[in-house]
């Protein structure tokens, strides 16, 4: 299902279709090569991190997740 999901996304030519792709290769953390907007692959590991995020969005409150920032912040710096 989820390669069939990529696929509709990869080739669908819409103006939305292209900005969800473009945010799902900046979730993946993969680069692209030059003149190459997108590949497949990259598309599926973005899909999977914004599906994480999303069911985590469902599990926890704002204030829980404001919580783990605030410690998170500690370990890694106020970047985060």
């Amino acid at each position: 299902m989820a390669c069939v999901t990529v696929w509709a996304i990869a080739a669908d030519k819409s103006k939305e279709a292209a900005e969800l792709r473009l945010f799902l290769i900046k979730l993946s953390g993969r680069q692209m090569r030059h003149k190459k907007e997108f590949t497949n692959p990259a598309l599926l590991s973005g899909l999977w991190v914004f599906l994480s995020m999303l069911e985590i969005m469902d599990a926890y409150s704002q204030e829980e997740l404001d919580s783990l920032k605030a410690t998170a912040q500690q370990f890694l710096g106020k970047d985060v």
